[in-house]
């Protein structure tokens, strides 16, 4: 986990980044006014307090503790004396290096802030202490805090080196994960780090951390900073803390309100427009655990209110609702990597009667989230924003993307500006189940065939390719009869071929392991359908040698040495031409197959499948350059050869330099890779892969309802 914070440090943070304060400036004009009046009367009431920081650092770090704790206590209590229009206090916990209750480290927290009753008495929160608990034990359990009430969190260190900082940040990006992971209506995140006395103020967001100049607070413009942001963080809308007004936390029912935009609501945010479905949730099955990237969250809900904490345990899930951040086109009309876009086309033209239907997600309401600046002021249309990138961070977005766009400093850290990305909700049914919880071999087979045969039908009739075949996007549901019936979902990665050019199909997308070798290498071979058909493969692989459930698999010291591991291990070329080699003959994949998990019932049926859609994938092409997978060299006095060692997948293209270079005026080497040459087959292999899925599928519905214990192997061998 550290090496992961340091990782994110290094491609995400900003430092030294002008405004970071100012994000929580009061978006209302008279809130904003008395905020700037109370700053001055609030330094002007507690300068006494400044002494404590009049050394160049404490002599422990555990001693400054207190002096902060104290200062930011003292500065809400000045701030109630000051103003009536306050909406809120921040207050430390009492509690400081202290462990969070439900944490997934035993790491210790410094200082934690939590937002109180801007009408309640100033005072160190003691968390859910009772003094009149019983004995120690319980009184101390009583006392502890948890992430999902903890709004920001702060990293002292007792120097300001390079290191200290570095410590600090690294502590920061681990504590604010698990805010994200537990507060579910969290877009973004606070935090501050003080080493020495140089205090610096922090913004997570889903791409980026905005870190301050330093503020000495041994200077009186570094502790005026300082007073700033707890005030500002005092009178500004709750949306400017990083809260969510679009997703309500309903503390008496114990359940959360979502509003989910109403579908046909394309263009600018406005009044017109911010209309939305509300639903309401007692279950969130994904959290965002990773700090950085689409930070999604899904939830199951139903559409009726619960009238009381009792019925929230009776809510009817009837959609499931996704919430992310993925990127996107700034003009909501030229977004082509939009999943509810896709979803309403899917469903205005599969005709009724495809056999599809039922396997891929009907869409109920989705779109863009918007908002008002200030829910009092709802329906002013120059209050209502869409909540993107730009929007949260504003002109910090466009000083960070015009300073770093030919930084070579910025290239070399991947960090070539801020991606923009847009807050999306989207709420479908029915509600599917993942693949773990099918109950054999055989109903993999069929929930399989259901989605592939769905993502045939919309690449036909919708010209809607999907691009993401993973264990996630293939999910399932029971029909009446208890049959499981697959479904294809998250379409985010989706293209439209009737919207986008070739160019945009050089993408990379997909799921490691399953990625297809065309988009682990990002070459310019087209995507076409075949790229979802490989990873299919892929993932019939995985499930066969790891089992659906954890047990049914492999031990770890087993799939330490397995050949399927190098789909996971190392770079995306090595990963890509692991897999050109493991596909390219029966022999070399069977060194896949072999290692399936021999416990698990029909493992010799799903092998003789995946071996069936390899050889037409790789082998059922027309043309000799459409067979096999590994890259191969012609010349003009030669056959083609391959590019890759089978036996040890070095690439042989040393030998073919040297050719090149001795015999110039006489060889001419071309570079033949037949994932390209297969491209003008695409739609006749996938049809053919397809027909032998439905018969395979068939034939696990025939021994289902036989009640085979294990595929009878005379009906095995006629398949």
């Amino acid at each position: 986990m550290r090496r992961q914070a340091q990782n994110h440090i290094r491609h995400y943070l900003r430092k030294d980044v002008n405004g970071v304060v100012e994000l929580a400036l009061p978006v209302n004009a008279d809130k904003r006014r008395a905020a700037e009046e109370t700053v001055e009367r609030v330094i002007h009431g507690i300068s006494s307090l400044f002494a404590g920081f009049d050394k160049d650092a404490f002599a422990k770090e555990k001693d400054s503790y207190k002096p902060l704790t104290s200062f930011i206590t003292a500065v809400a209590e000045a701030i109630k004396k000051n103003s009536k229009v306050a909406s809120r206090l921040l207050l430390p916990y009492k509690r400081t290096d202290t462990a969070i209750a439900n944490s997934e480290t035993s790491s210790r927290v410094d200082i934690a802030l939590r937002c109180s009753d801007a009408k309640s008495k100033p005072k160190l929160f003691e968390a859910n202490f009772d003094s009149s608990a019983g004995d120690k034990k319980q009184r101390e359990n009583a006392d502890r805090l948890y992430y999902e009430d903890v709004f920001a969190l702060i990293e002292v260190k007792r120097h300001a080196s390079a290191s200290d900082e570095a410590g600090a940040f690294e502590q920061l990006v681990r504590y604010t994960r698990e805010v994200y992971d537990k507060q579910h209506n969290r877009r973004f995140a606070w935090g501050l780090t003080i080493c020495g006395l140089d205090l610096r103020v922090c913004v997570f967001g889903a791409n980026y951390i905005l870190a301050s100049e330093k503020f000495d607070l041994k200077a009186e413009s570094g502790r005026r900073q300082f007073v700033r942001m707890l005030v500002y963080w005092s009178f500004c809308e709750e949306h400017r803390l990083g809260y969510d007004p679009t997703v309500r936390r309903l503390k008496k029912l114990g359940c959360w309100e979502i509003d989910v935009p109403i579908l046909g609501n394309p263009g600018p945010c406005s009044k017109a427009n911010a209309r939305v479905d509300t639903f309401y949730s007692n279950t969130v099955i994904i959290s965002a655990d990773r700090q950085f990237g689409r930070l999604t969250r899904c939830f199951l809900a139903g559409r009726e209110k619960p009238k009381s904490s009792e019925h929230v345990k009776q809510i009817k899930h009837q959609v499931i609702i996704k919430d992310a951040w993925p990127e996107a086109e700034m003009d909501a009309s030229n977004d082509m990597r939009d999943e509810v876009a896709h979803l309403s086309k899917i469903q205005r033209l599969m005709p009724d009667s495809s056999k599809a239907n039922g396997a891929y997600p009907a869409l109920e309401a989705g779109g863009r989230v918007c908002f008002s600046h200030d829910p009092r002021l709802r329906g002013s249309d120059d209050r209502v924003v869409e909540d993107n990138t730009r929007s949260l961070i504003g002109e910090i977005f466009d000083a960070i993307n015009e300073s770093e766009g030919g930084n070579r400093e910025a290239e070399k850290l991947q960090m070539n500006g801020i991606p923009y990305r847009v807050h999306k909700r989207i709420a479908t049914s029915p509600i599917g189940e993942p693949l773990r919880r099918l109950e054999s071999i055989l109903e993999l087979v069929i929930v399989v065939a259901d989605a592939m045969r769905a993502h045939t039908a919309i690449l036909k009739s919708c010209r809607i390719l999907h691009r993401d075949i993973s264990n996630n996007n293939i999910m399932f549901y029971r029909t009446e009869d208890g049959m499981a019936k697959g479904l294809l979902i998250d379409f985010d990665h989706a293209i439209d071929h009737d919207q986008v050019s070739r160019t945009y199909h050089q993408q990379r997308s997909g799921t490691l392991p399953f990625m297809s070798v065309n988009n682990l290498e990002n070459n310019d071979n087209e995507r076409t359908a075949l790229d979802d058909w490989e990873s299919l493969i892929y993932l019939l692989c995985w499930i066969g040698t790891f089992g659906l459930r954890s047990d049914h698999a492999n031990n770890q010291e087993t799939q330490d040495n397995l050949q399927i591991g190098r789909w996971t291990n190392g770079s995306l070329e090595y990963i890509a031409n692991a897999k050109r080699s493991d596909l390219d003959s029966d022999g070399q994949f069977a060194r896949i197959t072999d290692q399936f998990y021999d416990k698990s019932g029909n493992i010799a049926f799903l092998a003789k499948l995946v071996e069936r859609l390899r050889y037409l994938l790789v082998e059922s092409g027309p043309e000799t350059n459409c067979k096999g997978s590994v890259l191969k060299k012609t010349t003009n006095n030669d056959t083609s050869m391959p590019l890759v060692d089978e036996q040890n997948d070095q690439p042989l293209a040393d030998f073919f330099e040297e050719l090149a270079t001795t015999n110039q005026k006489h060889v001419v080497v071309d570079r033949i890779d037949p994932f390209k040459e297969r491209v003008k087959h695409a739609s006749k292999i996938s049809k053919d892969m397809m027909n032998v899925l439905e018969k395979y599928a068939e034939a696990a519905k025939l021994s289902l309802k036989n009640n085979f214990v294990d595929f009878p192997a005379a009906v095995l061998d006629r398949l």
